[in-house]
């Protein structure tokens, strides 16, 4: 293979587009970034542009509108291992640096390097679609470290970064702790520097930045380096040619970047600030999330696992597994936990004592029924459990439905595992991408059939029909046979007998007299508060308890919420950043909150696709009362 052709030096005045936003815990420390730092993201005119939302963009609309905002990023997962410390890609990042675009070709490969005095090591990882790629750095001093990486393809360098960490000594055991994640961000765009004269940012006052031709500004962007996919515009109050004073966005924390454009998209400069994160007042919100505890009941990178049948092993049997993904989860009446791996495309069982297995899949896409261990998936998603016995699988790649019986015995329920639209006999309808399940009260079984963007209902008598939808996307409301989903994944059913659907960030029902209804704002976005203004950015679980609160986890607000019967929508755990924080509600942190189910006790578990794992929310038992002593009569 002929060599790469190397990027050229990079000046220290330009530091042509690269910025490191480092938020490690352990042996890995927080980078700092003072004002000087070029941000990871420069705007530039890439088409005609056109008007922002003022609402918070999306990555997609922020690219509509004429702005090029950070998406060249590697999340990194760090761990040591004896001595060497290794970094890996998650599979889901993997394949968003593959995936190819009209404007993106997709990059082959990534050069990642540490240099830290005369020692220099560079470790490449070829990309494969749905599998992680690792970096092995051996033994690195401990020390200021430089970081730098290129994404390539060919010959041809995509996109480079460059930044410092610090290391420290590493004990040299035979194995380590996962670290938390890292971001580093590539860019390739050169923009002026901005620097700030009104000091540290306050919290809900303006900011005063100071620059050269800001009288053309007309968008100022804001953006967390740790989710650089969204973005938040602020309003202009005033402008100069070297002075704009701008009012930013509620909720800022951490490493935030500032870009500044012109009424056609071209960038006038950019700034990065560490945001001092808002003093929360008390509310009675708070309250009630300190009255909870989030805990990780499954790192689904560091856990023991029973090595499955056909695998070899050096250790009489056991060995590390590791998840590449969690999609549904489910839970039976022993306490097991079924997790549904679709990167892996195999079911595993998480046993109360904490032991992982796999549980049903050969590892090999495809589609078999049999012997569980034999059998095929093929990018399995939602899980239930069958109240007679065994687990309904949505076998999503495979476009049907799939019964593991309690015996292992995999057979197809549903589905002719062809992808189409098909009414009628359990074994002869069609579905494209069952996606989740819920079951009604009279036995039924609902699925979110996601690509044809409708409800259907598998009777009883093994019937299937569309309980909702036209098959046309949309939002449109009224009878179930008139109405339009966009894109339901996540279902529950209430009490009632009405069923819950997670249409994006729309939070809609199916009454039990057929009338589809959407009760959120139709908006993407955050707010509590009544539904009917309340907002969500991607629902990815729901679930009732037994006291009628529906459980909503809200993946790319990073929050578990819930909702009343009363219709109040609040938030009881997670914050505007991400991040794989234990402790009291009100301070931990989410990645990607998505399927979550509830447990008899009241107890929340909800999977975190971030590395992945398993993470739970308990109520605080409140502490034992004190005797009271009373004297003798």
């Amino acid at each position: 293979m002929p060599r790469r052709a190397s990027p050229a030096p990079l000046s220290l005045p330009a530091l042509s587009a690269l910025v490191l936003a480092l938020s490690a815990c352990g042996e890995l420390s927080s980078s700092n970034l003072s004002p000087s730092v070029v941000s990871p993201s420069a705007l530039q005119p890439v088409s005609t542009p056109t008007p922002l939302a003022p609402a918070a963009l999306t990555l997609e609309q922020a690219r509509q509108s004429g702005l090029a905002v950070p998406n060249n990023r590697i999340v990194l997962l760090l761990q040591e291992q004896g001595s060497d410390l290794v970094a890996q890609l998650p599979a889901s990042e993997v394949d968003r640096w593959l995936a190819r675009t009209p404007t993106w070709p997709g990059v082959e490969g990534i050069d990642l390097s540490i240099t830290l005095g005369s020692y220099r090591q560079t470790a490449n990882a070829p990309l494969r679609l749905g599998q992680p790629a690792t970096f092995t750095f051996t033994n690195p001093p401990a020390g200021e470290a430089e970081l730098s990486a290129i994404a390539y393809r060919g010959s041809t360098t995509l996109a480079q970064g460059k930044g410092s960490l610090t290391l420290s000594a590493r004990s040299g055991g035979s194995g380590g702790a996962n670290r938390r994640l890292s971001m580093l961000v590539l860019s390739g765009v050169e923009v002026p520097l901005l620097h700030t004269g009104s000091g540290v940012p306050a919290p809900g006052q303006p900011l005063l930045l100071s620059g050269e031709n800001l009288e053309r500004a007309e968008t100022v962007l804001f953006a967390s380096a740790a989710n650089p996919e969204r973005s938040w515009r602020g309003e202009i109050r005033s402008r100069s040619n070297d002075r704009l004073t701008v009012m930013p966005p509620a909720s800022l924390a951490g490493t935030v970047w500032v870009a500044v454009a012109d009424a056609a998209g071209q960038g006038l400069g950019t700034l990065v600030y560490e945001w001092p994160a808002p003093t929360p007042s008390p509310t009675p919100t708070a309250a009630a999330a300190s009255a909870w505890r989030v805990e990780t009941l499954l790192h689904g990178r560091t856990s023991s696992a029973v090595n499955p049948g056909n695998s070899a092993s050096d250790s009489g049997g056991e060995s590390r597994l590791s998840l590449g993904q969690i999609g549904g989860i489910a839970v039976d009446p022993e306490g097991f936990f079924y997790l549904a791996d679709p990167a892996q495309h195999r079911i595993f069982r998480l046993s109360p004592e904490g032991e992982l297995e796999v549980w049903a899949g050969s590892g090999k896409a495809g589609h078999r029924d049999g012997a569980a261990d034999q059998a095929q998936f093929d990018s399995p998603q939602g899980l239930l459990w069958d109240p007679k016995g065994g687990l309904w699988v949505a076998d999503s790649g495979n476009h049907c439905l799939r019964h593991i019986s309690r015996q292992r015995q995999v057979t197809t329920f549903a589905g002719t595992c062809v992808a189409g639209y098909r009414d009628g006999e359990r074994d002869e309808a069609q579905f494209r991408e069952p996606f989740g399940l819920a079951l009604g009260l009279d036995g039924s079984l609902y699925v979110a059939d996601r690509a044809n963007r409708r409800i259907r209902r598998i009777t009883p008598t093994g019937k299937v029909t569309t309980a909702a939808g036209t098959g046309q996307p949309g939002s449109a409301d009224g009878p179930a046979d008139q109405a339009q989903l966009l894109q339901p994944t996540a279902l529950a059913v209430d009490r009632e007998g009405n069923l819950w659907i997670a249409d994006r960030h729309r939070l809609r029902r199916l009454s039990a007299d057929g009338q589809l209804t959407t009760l959120s704002r139709a908006e993407a976005g955050y707010r509590d508060g009544p539904l009917a203004e309340s907002r969500f950015q991607t629902l990815a679980g729901l679930a009732f308890d037994r006291s009628g609160i529906l459980w909503l986890a809200d993946r790319d607000n990073h929050r578990l919420r819930r909702l009343q019967p009363n219709g109040q929508v609040s938030t009881l755990a997670g914050q505007d950043e991400p991040g794989w924080q234990d402790g009291p509600a009100s301070v931990a942190r989410f990645e990607q909150p998505g399927d979550l189910l509830v447990l008899p006790d009241g107890s929340v578990v909800v999977v975190d696709a971030g590395l992945p794992g398993l993470r739970r929310l308990s109520r605080l038992l409140p502490p034992p009362a004190t005797p009271v002593s009373r004297g003798s009569p």
